[in-house]
């Protein structure tokens, strides 16, 4: 009789007893040819079984796999997405599981991470550099987010946002140079008053604080809208169509990515701290 342990479902064991009819000449047990078909199927099928309905081992067994977990804005909504595997799991499984939650056909999605759009589906979650709580903006083809206008054209930065700007055409590197710096120029320029106000009700470290604080859904309408002309500046420099070979204005390119990106951020890190008071 041959004594076998296994851990049960709520990781206590259990012991089984099993006949074996032969013993080698040292004493050890040894499966019999008759025995041997039947009792190892059965110790691989129970062993499968313990593993996956053991919460503790499978929580083990997620963890060694990498699983991480992104959140993902939408306007001023928020996504916390597990995903296992990221240096297996492509994109476009991302965005099926967010086009599934918004309601957002996978084709009308676009995801914001450090300021660049994560263009080619096929590539992994992991080859873009996210990492374990990354944090992801989501927007839909038009700009628009839940609980925010779609935008509109126009010139004042107290309105909504300017509708999509259109590229010059261009044989001239300068010329095209010269065109992002003003873009990057007339996303940023008419929005820094509004910056710089915005952080001094939100942020506990600003040094202008004043001593009239608008309420709550105020502030929270206004970050709305300053995230979205941001978001949609960050939008149009993606889509800004520069040939092959002129690194001047690939690279002009790429500082206005920060710039505006980093404005972004310091809005929602100044709207984060002012949400932790409460309403």
């Amino acid at each position: 009789m041959i004594h076998c342990h296994f851990y049960n479902s709520i990781g206590t064991v259990s012991t089984c007893y099993l006949p074996i009819p032969e013993l080698s000449c040292r004493g050890v047990f040894k499966l019999s040819s008759l025995v041997e078909p039947f009792v190892l199927p059965f110790l691989l099928a129970r062993s499968l079984t313990v593993s996956f309905f053991n919460p503790f081992r499978r929580a083990q067994a997620e963890n060694d796999a990498g699983q991480i977990t992104v959140q993902v804005k939408w306007g001023r909504d928020r996504y916390n997405i597990p995903i296992p595997q990221p240096s297996l799991t492509p994109l476009s499984k991302l965005l099926a599981t967010l086009s599934t939650q918004t309601s957002i056909p996978i084709d009308s999605i676009k995801l914001i991470y450090k300021g660049a759009v994560l263009k080619d589906q096929s590539l992994t979650i992991a080859s873009y550099g996210i990492k374990d709580g990354s944090t992801l903006v989501l927007v839909g083809k038009d700009g628009s987010a839940p609980g925010l206008e779609p935008p509109k054209p126009t010139t004042n930065a107290t309105g909504p946002i300017r509708g999509k700007v259109k590229q010059p055409e261009t044989t001239t590197e300068s010329v095209l140079t010269e065109w992002i710096s003003n873009l990057v120029k007339s996303t940023l320029e008419p929005l820094q008053p509004f910056i710089i106000t915005f952080i001094s009700y939100t942020s506990p470290n600003a040094t202008n604080r004043p001593s009239q604080i608008p309420k709550f859904e105020v502030l929270q309408k206004e970050h709305a809208r300053l995230s979205e002309i941001l978001l949609r500046g960050l939008l149009d420099l993606d889509g800004v169509e520069i040939p092959s070979g002129w690194t001047e204005a690939r690279k002009e390119r790429k500082e206005g990515v920060k710039k505006v990106q980093a404005e972004l951020n310091k809005v929602d890190e100044a709207w984060g701290e002012r949400k932790k008071l409460g309403h």
